[in-house]
């Protein structure tokens, strides 16, 4: 994975395929074409940004969004949806 680096301060950007490939890595299964569907027609894709009409998807608001998306455990599918706390344990550093 090689991603776009503009700064030695800046977040990695990674296009749609690395994306995907990251995604993969953590235990969640976005094709590419997936992540431009989702980008197209709905509004609760992962956050990018774009260098001319090619998407570029930071690693680490990647990694935020895949944690904004699990749901807290249930043991049951008739108990309600919870947001689940799955923040980074403290000294962890982001990718």
């Amino acid at each position: 994975m090689t991603g776009l680096q503009l700064g030695d301060t800046e977040d990695t950007l990674l296009n749609r395929k690395e994306a995907s490939s990251e995604l993969l890595r953590m235990g969640i299964r976005r094709s590419p074409s997936t992540l431009a569907k989702v980008f197209c027609t709905r509004s609760d894709g992962p956050p990018c940004v774009h260098l001319g009409r090619t998407p570029y998807y930071p690693k680490s608001m990647l990694h935020d969004w895949a944690r904004s998306q699990l749901t807290a455990v249930r043991s049951s599918s008739s108990q309600p949806r919870r947001p689940g706390d799955w923040t980074p344990p403290t000294g962890h550093r982001k990718h």
